[in-house]
């Protein structure tokens, strides 16, 4: 198969090409701009796919679609991606300070008695970068820092609690380090994140919701941290399926972004999800008050259910009613409740109301 030629192209030819591809672009000078502050990848390659149709190696975007839609899609994708570092380090903050507590409680405040491999489990990894060897390493490196606040313990008071040298490690390695810890250093930050029963059994069954939450958390930090795009992301961590007593029908109602809010949710400490939910509820609700005809793929991908207002728009002076304002034929759009425009006997446009 034979390779796309890739070619520079103009921010003035990127609108043309769109334009010729079916897209609407209402006011190109704001579009002209907003593709050069952001980018065509960035925007359009990005967030067209729900919008267009493609045959073999051509594009055509769906009547009606515009690139004020695009760029709404992308802004809500935008806002949440910042919620959701936003988001994780604020948890990341509140996991360092719980299993530093642990790690003191169970093995004391002094480097010299907490670093020590008899303190955790030397489990098989697939990849050498998070064995115990090169954690424990990591961990005697942080040590040696010339940045306070560990540099200052140090010097001034000989040692350096775990609370402090974990301001210097990337929450992936305190994630791993968590995930070698032993079953009852485990248990205890387990009871500390969530409000376990008394029984034994469901506090290990927590130990492995925590886990394979804190590689969910981890996944999504980094994809956020790097641009990645969040809305529709899918993590490659899995929720094990025993992990709720059995419940394998909660990790089919939980997947995608809904499954890192129903993790966020079940923790004691709420920030995290109370600051991501505001903002998706935010976004979401932007995005489909000017775009209603998006609340089905929406409420799809998020597993929301978006109350749609049946909102429908016609020309001022038309019989004719459309599922979007931007559909070919229509002028000076007036919105309409579809109920309203049935009784006052509009018809369907045949292209956009299908």
């Amino acid at each position: 198969m034979a390779k796309d030629e890739i070619l520079y192209t103009t921010t003035s030819k990127q609108l043309e090409k769109l334009k010729s591809q079916n897209l609407i672009i209402e006011n190109e000078e704001r579009a002209y701009k907003r593709l050069q502050s952001y980018g065509y990848f960035n925007i359009i390659k990005g967030y067209r796919n729900p919008y267009i149709f493609k045959n073999e190696n051509q594009i055509t975007y769906r009547d009606g679609v515009s690139f004020e839609q695009i760029y709404s899609l992308y802004l809500l994708d935008k806002n949440l991606r910042n919620a959701v570092f936003a988001s994780m380090l604020d948890l990341e903050e509140h996991i360092k300070a719980v299993v530093a507590d642990v790690i003191a409680e169970s093995f004391g405040v002094h480097q010299e008695d907490y670093i020590q491999f008899r303190n955790f489990r030397d489990k098989k990894r697939k990849s050498s970068r998070f064995s115990l060897a090169k954690i424990i390493n990591c961990m005697k490196n942080a040590l040696d820092t010339s940045k306070d606040p560990v540099a200052h313990y140090r010097d001034f008071h000989g040692i350096i609690p775990p609370w402090v040298l974990f301001k210097n490690l990337y929450f992936s390695t305190i994630v791993n380090l968590v995930n070698l810890l032993k079953p009852e250093e485990q248990r205890k930050v387990a009871c500390r994140l969530y409000e376990p029963n008394t029984s034994k059994g469901n506090i290990d069954n927590l130990r492995k919701i925590m886990m394979d939450t804190l590689f969910i958390c981890l996944e999504y930090r980094n994809l956020a941290a790097h641009g990645g795009q969040v809305y529709n992301y899918v993590c490659s961590s899995r929720l094990r399926s025993n992990s709720f007593s059995g419940d394998s029908n909660l990790l089919d109602d939980y997947q995608g972004f809904s499954q890192l809010l129903f993790l966020l949710r079940i923790l004691n400490y709420q920030n995290p999800f109370n600051t991501l939910n505001k903002v998706l509820n935010e976004q979401v609700n932007r995005h489909c008050h000017s775009f209603p005809q998006d609340i089905t793929y929406l409420g799809q991908i998020l597993n929301l259910n978006i109350i749609s207002e049946n909102i429908v728009w016609a020309s001022s002076n038309g019989t004719i009613y459309h599922s979007f304002p931007h559909c070919s034929g229509l002028h000076d759009p007036i919105k309409l409740n579809l109920e309203e425009a049935k009784s006052k006997g509009y018809s369907p446009c045949k292209k956009c109301c299908k």
